[in-house]
């Protein structure tokens, strides 16, 4: 994407959706269902004790085998500063450091990336598909049978660098000696480049369109020789054999010397590090006081195997995105193939208890940041490597004005309230945001509706079209459910910190409004159906069948719903959203259904925070019996490694209950993205009824009912306190922790 004119030094807003980011012309052609498709993981890679178990490692988390004649996404690299994605071939690495890796079009089955030229590989003169491929969060794994001979390839991102390294590895399965010719290509041929030979197994090529280069360096070399464009080894293994050729790629300034020092010795103590230092991350965030975030995660125990994988794969998901290379050196980007600092209000919200309990400090300073900008300005922020110099005053246009996505009053207010509730930081509320303090800010959000009516007797907002709601649902627009009962939810909770502050008068006018709103919402209804309308401007009520509607209605008013509307909401999405691993996120009887088939907002699929949301309105609704192995089931669908931005159904039984799901990439889907937290964030504050307030010990959701799950989460912090939730047969407890200080 070209850069704002306006764009300050270090964050830079744009008025950008994801269908803009990375809206596809073609759908992906629909896979036909393999045989020997399994859901789930090998059994040597995610086994679980009988007993209760806490922490898995990260081999745990890798996954089994996969096809990848059954996949849409090839597996990434991640370094805590760039994303790397593996080609479908055997050693091609899309990888562009600093900048965008996805390209403007998505292709028919694979994406289409911004990448520097890929290396190619030949075996005795011809080119290989990867049949299967791994994912680890340190590292990613290809194979290929060519004959006796296989061929797996792993590759791994030095920490916090820019080089990719590589291990081919050849092993003779056949019962006779063989002999095959290895070629390395520096370029496949695709992309223009001036290439030199430099020294003895590397070579030096420059990317005229990136204005980068790129230096190969090659070990293992005995047999081997350079050319400027080939590295060629002659090899022959008897039966039972393997040899490995090592090699590494260094992106550096056009122009400057190549990086010294880059020896084979480097190359393995490196390779040692990157698992070795992403293993301390990973433990590092669910220890309290560590020496790596503020805060921590809190740590599940139980001995159900789904929950506890689908717990631990969100956190997972956050680590996989976050970035120590920016302004804020804690940052969660929503994923990593856009530009490179680019974070959603949106998809971050979703996870903001757990953001508050896992890094506090730097939540706060990214809050303070997001309550200086313009909410109905854009869809995201993008972070820089230093901070934009805060204005002295906060002007906001008069009228109705939303240039950016209708979530945004609401995420903010979201990851606001979440960080004060948790740390109990009540004198941030005092906290200076340019002319106003952080609560004047609050409110601002809050009351932000009211700019968003048509007509000032309006009792509804409008969350203006296609673009500021749903992006692909065409009828989803204008006066939604959704995010008018948010508003609901946020005067009622803006009213319970003023009262706090000693505000009383307003706190019982906000209560006032949010009673009014909440009759309007209510009007949105379709009664004996389980589903709500949109209300257009034309006067047209249009009948919307979608997840988002229950999971916000579900979530913000649960308790002022009358237990018939419950149920029949109830039924509609156990009729018609929840299949049998994952879910529709619009149903397929919907009346734009036909015309909104993108993964993470149509019918053939769903943004995979969305099964995470629905499950917590379905308990929120007091349907945990349904809630609750629903969520389990959902573990089978995330057989790729982490969440994503959505799972679709594919293959000719994808309108059937029992579709096979993936990840998906048609329409601009990424690989992984933060809203997978959502995941956690149930776990955390449904599943173990964490409901922290602003004054005193948290509370408990319904903590007289079983959810029927046993676990305890241990180290969750409330302010300056520690607390282990227990779940068991007879619901819920609190216990305070004793934890040396």
């Amino acid at each position: 994407m070209g850069k704002a004119k306006s764009e300050t030094p270090s964050v830079v807003h744009k008025t950008i959706s994801r269908r803009t980011f990375c809206e596809a012309g073609m759908a992906a052609l629909s896979a036909q269902l393999l045989p020997g498709m399994a859901f789930g993981f090998a059994a040597d890679s995610a086994a679980t004790s009988s007993g209760a178990a806490g922490l898995p490692t990260l081999d745990e988390l890798g996954t089994g085998w996969l096809d990848c004649g059954l996949l849409a996404q090839m597996p990434s690299l991640h370094n805590f500063h760039e994303m790397a994605a593996c080609a479908p071939d055997l050693v091609g690495v899309n990888f562009l450091p600093g900048g965008q890796l996805y390209g403007d079009d998505s292709g028919p089955r694979w994406p289409i990336y911004y990448s520097l030229p890929l290396c190619g590989m030949t075996i005795d003169d011809r080119s290989y598909e990867s049949t299967s491929c791994r994912w680890f969060p340190f590292q990613a794994v290809r194979r290929a049978q060519v004959g006796d001979l296989e061929v797996v390839t792993t590759n791994r991102l030095v920490i916090e660098d820019t080089v990719v390294m590589w291990r081919v590895k050849f092993t003779n399965h056949g019962v006779t000696a063989k002999s095959f010719h290895v070629a390395l290509t520096v370029d496949s041929g695709w992309r223009p480049v001036n290439r030199e030979l430099v020294g003895p197994g590397e070579i030096r090529a420059t990317s005229d369109k990136w204005k980068l280069d790129y230096v190969y360096r090659f070990f293992d070399l005995p047999q081997n020789k350079t050319d400027g464009q080939f590295a060629e080894w002659q090899m022959s293994l008897a039966p039972s054999e393997s040899r490995e050729i090592r090699f590494l790629m260094h992106v550096v300034e056009p122009g400057k010397p190549g990086r010294s020092g880059l020896t084979s010795e480097w190359l393995e103590t490196q390779w040692d590090r990157t698992k070795a230092e992403w293993e301390n991350r990973w433990k590092s965030a669910f220890t309290p006081r560590n020496d790596f975030f503020s805060g921590n995660a809190p740590l599940l125990v139980t001995n159900d195997a789904a929950i506890r994988e689908i717990y631990y794969r969100s956190v997972l998901t956050l680590l996989v995105l976050l970035r120590t290379n920016l302004w804020s050196n804690r940052t969660f980007i929503t994923s990593g193939e856009r530009p490179k600092g680019v974070v959603f209000y949106w998809d971050t919200s979703l996870f903001s208890t757990l953001f508050a309990l896992l890094e506090p400090k730097q939540m706060k300073e990214q809050i303070k940041l997001f309550l200086e900008q313009d909410p109905h300005e854009s869809a995201v922020i993008v972070f820089k490597a230093e901070r934009p110099p805060s204005p002295e005053h906060l002007e906001v246009p008069a009228g109705w004005d939303l240039r950016g996505y209708a979530a945004n009053d609401l995420s903010i207010f979201r990851l606001a309230w979440s960080y004060l509730v948790v740390t109990q930081d009540k004198e941030f509320l005092r906290e200076k945001i340019a002319d106003q303090t952080v609560l004047e800010r609050m409110h601002v959000l809050a009351a932000n509706w009211k700019k968003l009516r048509l007509n000032p007797t309006d009792q509804l907002a409008d969350y203006g079209g296609a673009l500021n709601l749903l992006e692909c649902v065409p009828t989803y627009i204008n006066k939604v459910p959704s995010f008018n009962s948010a508003n609901v939810w946020m005067m009622r909770e803006l009213a319970g910190i003023l009262d706090e502050n000693g505000d009383g008068a307003e706190a019982r006018q906000l209560r006032l409004d949010a009673d009014v709103m909440l009759k309007a919402v209510m009007t949105l209804y379709e009664p004996g159906k389980g589903v709500w309308a949109s209300l257009h401007r034309d006067g047209t009520r249009v009948e919307m069948r979608h997840c988002y509607d229950f999971a916000t209605v579900g979530h913000f008013l649960a308790a002022d719903l009358p237990p018939n509307v419950c149920r029949e909401m109830v039924d509609f999405v156990q009729r018609e959203l929840l299949m049998e691993n994952w879910m529709r996120a619009q149903s397929q009887l919907d009346v734009a259904a036909t015309i909104s088939d993108r993964p993470d907002h149509g019918p053939m699929g769903a943004y995979d925070a969305w099964p995470a949301v629905t499950v917590d309105a379905l308990c929120r609704l007091g349907y945990w019996n349904i809630a609750v192995p629903f969520l389990r089931r959902t573990q089978a669908a995330v057989y790729e490694g982490v969440y994503a931005q959505a799972r679709e159904f594919y293959g000719v039984t994808r309108r059937e209950r029992d579709a096979p799901v993936r990840v998906a990439q048609r329409q601009g889907c990424m690989r992984e993205c933060t809203g997978g937290g959502a995941f956690a964030e149930t776990v955390l504050c449904t599943l173990f009824g964490y409901l922290p307030k602003l004054s005193g010990a948290p509370q408990l959701l319904n903590a007289d009912t079983p959810r029927g799950f046993n676990g305890e989460l241990r180290h969750l912090r409330h302010g300056t306190k520690t607390y282990t939730i227990h779940s068991g047969d007879a619901g819920l407890g609190l216990q305070i922790e004793d934890l040396v200080r």
